[in-house]
């Protein structure tokens, strides 16, 4: 039996009619509805068939249109968060059998198996105009048929997958709709669950707005996203509201736009419910209780601090029924609290994906009142008052939460039991001093046990800080909030006198054998190891200063308390995902030297062209010919914003490729988009008081989105170059793009562009950026460039450059294949040539030559004959006209210039039989073809 009213076609109705609305946005773009159907339409064609579809990447716009895809089209989906251990990520695709992987960010080398198919989902979102027109159709579903899979916390490395049944997911839809009703023009923040929430806004025409990971961390980011978007409803647990409410001021608390507050994942205490209450008056301030098993159960609004007992989350919904059971399985009375069950054949999922026992395990068959029932085992201890309403006490022993992470007991102790000797062990979160609240496992072992143990971990009776060499085997298969923080070895666990089961109530303390003792005597830590002890509550000792905050267990929420640590000594903003994934011992030269850099402008005062863009291809370029043209004594000023990979480390790498002396560059660590690119006042008048130039060669565009999306995010950008350029005196030599012009056609002139239909992000943001140089009055010059060459070395991140790959590679050519290229060293000698004028000249650095090796297959049968990148492939089957580049330029301006820096004539520029004979003998030499 097929389903007729199902979330798919409340999408596709929400589609239709608010197609001008937007639908989502993230980091200045935006999609709206008619566009996420265009995204939908190019989809579709790789959707096709059954089985599960993954989504790997962050929560954005790439992974929310991509998740709206497969619902539309009948694909179960299942989430890959890029932070789980490779392993784990292994064996959520081999366990569901994945048959593609749709990719909202780039995967790191070895990440992915390298035998899985993927689908690039940023290189559609810029074609969205482009897709075929044709109907939106929700596919066909039965009740039963899954919508998503939820892959649990992964305790043994091996996560249970969860299917969400269509019927459970639109049932749970509707039934919240009458509490936290949603409407167009209402715009939710987007991230912690966010497979679960961004549909119920979408059905109504709501909009979703993603914070970059970056800001959801640090609480007065997070705070200034919210205030400035205007952001009317916002999910957390209740862990991470209260570390923001905290973190934050009155006033700014005050300021913030929210209307409703939704607490979900742990119970919520009296204290959170007084402060949210008293700092957030005008936000209504609701408790979900929801399990991956059951979807949304039950929800009430907090109005006070309940008092005695904890909170109420509600009366279940209508088609869910609460059962609470006593130890020997008999119901318990109104006001009894025992172990929470839910019964719901059309909200109950079918089990675990492959998983016979365990499923028995927590959907049980019982009988009670005379009949025979399919219940859910919550791991939830509860009580239901006399009106129905759910009162949550905790975690029961065989499920435990921290931090809003939820933990199988059982399986972590298996876990264990392959490199820790014991009889039996209690996994345990529970108070452990100032460091708070922390996983502990307790077990019983022999001597022979504990002899073994002393020998291979250094581990002795009693309370036992996690050693460093078992931490890390654990973490190579284990997310870092599933490794304990301590252990305890006895003799025996404590059994309950009546039960026999496990007394949790006698386990020992645990005791911090560190303690304080000798704190006196210990050497000063750095600022940043005793930041990261302090997040942890541990003393610094246990530090390694070589590891990253996250490969020591440092979770999300203790990543928020090492942010605000960080920003208090350094007095500025610090990159949540640098202090997070670098070795703190690299991150404290980070922080203290380029730091004061940034801050007071230290090293900024030789003369010298600031250059932004120096880590990429046509950077590299600027930066090796400035090096050897600059007058003695002047340098390079190179703008670059910190990455996982380092800054420095990214830089000193570009210069040794291209042979730039140490002392003919200098790091200015900082971000385009940023006010003053992120530098202190100083920093900034100093850099502003040497620098004569500024060639601007980064991409403030990204390809992966649409036209109107692009323009905000990119204006950013080119308004703090241009404010940096006039508080400087200096002229600017922008790098534009021969996309600001249609692929075919002509011959397009050195004049201002105007947007066209059919022009990509791309194209409108370089179109917008040239529009506002030349509206600045700064001199300036205009470089519009097409896809740039090395002969010596490819640029792999070029399309063009991809394309000759394939093709050398399979020895086989479309048709009429032809665009142009320009050499990327004769682009980088006219950028620092002569060319600025008051009025912003446009150059068309173009030769009429074009890239045109002669191929005889159709273009589709080419795509099916070579192996290209999964994104670029679908844009060449969107656009075959990406083939065919033949648009023909004005490029006397050009030419001029050309000739004031080089006696060469100006076709030299381009030189496609040297190109070509070059990429032959590299791609038909490899050792594959010969």
């Amino acid at each position: 039996m097929s389903l007729t009213q199902t979330v798919a076609a409340d999408l596709v109705r929400a589609i239709e009619t608010h197609a001008a609305r937007p639908a989502m946005a993230q980091d200045g773009a935006r999609l709206t509805y008619g566009e996420l159907g265009g995204f939908v339409r190019l989809v579709a064609p790789f959707l096709q068939g059954t089985g599960a579809v993954a989504l790997f990447g962050s929560p954005g716009l790439a992974m929310a249109a991509s998740a709206v895809a497969c619902v539309l089209e009948g694909r179960p989906f299942v989430h890959l968060d890029p932070a789980m251990p490779r392993a784990v990520l292994r064996n959520i695709l081999s366990e569901l059998e994945v048959g593609l992987v749709i990719l909202a960010q780039d995967a790191s080398p070895g990440q992915l198996p390298e035998d899985c198919p993927t689908l690039d989902a940023r290189a559609l979102l810029g074609r969205t105009a482009a897709a075929p027109a044709t109907e939106l159709r929700p596919a066909p579903v039965a009740p039963k048929d899954p919508i998503y899979l939820v892959a649990t916390s992964g305790t043994t490395g091996k996560p249970k997958c969860i299917p969400v049944t269509q019927d459970a997911a639109r049932l749970s839809y509707d039934w919240r709709d009458a509490f936290t009703p949603y409407a167009p023009g209402q715009r939710v923040g987007i991230y912690i669950f966010a497979i679960w929430e961004m549909f119920r806004p979408l059905r109504h025409g709501a909009e979703l707005w993603f914070p970059d990971p970056n800001v959801l961390m640090a609480p007065r980011g997070l705070a200034d996203f919210l205030i400035r978007n205007d952001i009317d409803e916002m999910l957390f647990t209740p862990s991470f509201y209260d570390t923001f409410l905290g973190a934050i001021d009155r006033d700014t608390a005050a300021a913030l736009p929210l209307r409703r507050v939704v607490l979900n994942g742990e119970v919520v205490g009296d204290a959170l419910i007084a402060r949210s209450l008293d700092r957030v008056p005008g936000a209504a301030l609701w408790n979900l209780y929801s399990i991956c098993e059951t979807h949304d159960i039950c929800i009430s609004r907090l109005t006070a601090p309940a008092g005695d007992g904890p909170v109420s989350v509600g009366v279940p919904m209508e088609h869910l029924r609460a059962v609470i059971l006593d130890e020997n399985d008999r119901p318990c009375p109104p006001g009894m609290p025992g172990q929470l069950h839910f019964e719901g054949p059309r909200m109950l999922g079918p089990g675990y994906v492959n998983r016979p026992e365990e499923t028995a395990l927590r959907f049980r068959e019982l009988s009670f009142d005379g009949r025979a029932a399919r219940l859910y085992d919550t791991g939830d201890q509860a009580w239901l008052d006399e009106a129905g309403a759910l009162h949550i006490i905790g975690r029961v022993a065989h499920m435990l939460k921290l931090r809003g992470f939820s933990i199988q007991t059982r399986e972590l102790t298996e876990s264990l039991q392959e490199r820790l000797d014991f009889a039996q062990g209690v996994p345990w979160v529970g108070e452990v001093g100032a460091r708070g609240q922390a996983l502990v496992f307790y077990f019983s072992a022999d001597a022979a046990q504990a002899r073994a143990n002393a020998a291979r971990w250094g581990i002795k009776a009693g309370s036992n800080p996690m050693p460093a060499a078992l931490a890390a085997a654990l973490r190579a298969v284990l997310p870092a909030y599933c490794v304990p923080s301590f252990l305890v070895q006895l003799d025996a666990i404590p059994l309950h006198p009546v039960s026999g089961k496990a007394d949790l109530r006698a386990l020992p303390p645990v005791t911090d054998p560190a303690g304080d003792e000798g704190a006196a005597e210990r050497p000063p830590q750095s600022p940043v190891i005793a930041a990261a002890a302090r997040a942890m509550n541990c003393p610094a000792e246990r530090i390694d200063p070589e590891l990253s905050f996250h490969e020591q267990g440092g979770d999300s929420l203790m990543g928020v308390a090492l942010i605000l640590e960080l920003e208090k000594i350094h007095d500025g903003p610090v990159d949540f995902d640098l202090a997070m994934s670098v070795p703190l011992a690299r991150l404290e030269r980070l922080l203290a030297g380029e730091g004061r850099m940034a801050a007071s402008g230290e090293g900024f005062d030789r003369p010298g062209l600031l250059l932004t863009g120096a880590t990429g291809f046509l950077g590299g370029h600027v930066l090796a010919r400035a090096a050897r043209d600059l007058p003695p004594g002047h340098v390079v000023y190179c703008l670059v914003r910190d990455k996982r990979r380092d800054a420095r480390e990214r830089l000193d790498a570009a210069a040794r490729a291209h042979g730039v002396a140490a002392d003919r560059y200098v790091m200015v660590p900082g971000a385009l988009d940023a006010p003053r690119f992120g530098l202190g006042g100083a920093a900034h008048e100093a850099l502003a008081g040497s620098v004569t130039s500024v060639v601007h060669c980064a991409a403030m565009v990204n390809m992966a989105v649409g036209r109107t999306e692009m323009l905000e995010w990119s204006a950013r950008g080119i308004e703090t170059v241009l404010a940096f350029c006039r508080a400087a005196g200096a002229d600017l030599r922008f790098t534009s793009s021969s996309a600001v012009f249609p692929d075919r056609g002509g011959p397009w002139p050195e004049a201002p562009a105007r947007t066209w239909e059919g022009c990509t992000g791309y194209g409108a943001a370089k179109i917008a950026a040239e529009a506002a140089i030349t509206a600045s009055n700064v001199p300036a010059a205009i470089l519009r460039l097409p896809s740039l060459y090395d002969l010596d070395a490819p640029n792999p991140r070029d399309i063009c450059e991809t394309i000759l790959a394939a093709a050398y590679r399979a020895n086989a050519f479309p048709q009429g294949l032809c665009f142009p290229m320009t050499d990327v060293t004769a682009a980088a000698a006219l950028l620092l040539g002569p060319v600025t004028a008051p009025d912003a000249p446009v150059y068309n650095l173009i030769a009429p030559a074009r890239i045109a090796p002669t191929g005889t297959m159709p273009p589709r049968d080419w795509l099916e004959a070579v192996e290209l990148p999964s994104g670029i492939a679908a844009v060449i089957a969107q656009h075959p006209d990406t083939l065919r580049a033949d648009a023909t330029f004005e490029a006397g301006a050009a030419r001029a210039a050309w000739a004031r820096i080089s006696d060469a004539p100006f076709e030299t520029i381009s030189d496609p039989a040297a190109l070509l004979a070059r990429r032959r003998a590299a791609y038909q030499s490899e050792p594959a073809l010969t």
